[in-house]
């Protein structure tokens, strides 16, 4: 999404330390994150921006 970013259909996990995003097809981690490092959220449409870091984000959506 957005400024260079790819939509990869993905699996979303949430754990007391991590936040991850995993492909299934091709069995790898594409995002993780402490949960400590999450510094926000925020709904936009059908999809949630997970805020991260300095500022970065990842956005999800519900897929079909």
């Amino acid at each position: 999404f957005g400024r260079g970013g790819a939509e990869i259909p993905c699996v979303l996990g949430i754990s007391k330390e991590f936040v991850v995003l995993v492909d299934l097809g091709a069995k790898e981690v594409v995002f993780n994150c402490f949960t400590g490092d999450v510094i926000g959220w925020s709904a936009e449409g059908a999809a949630l921006r997970i805020y991260h870091g300095r500022g970065d984000l990842v956005s999800v959506r519900a897929g079909a």
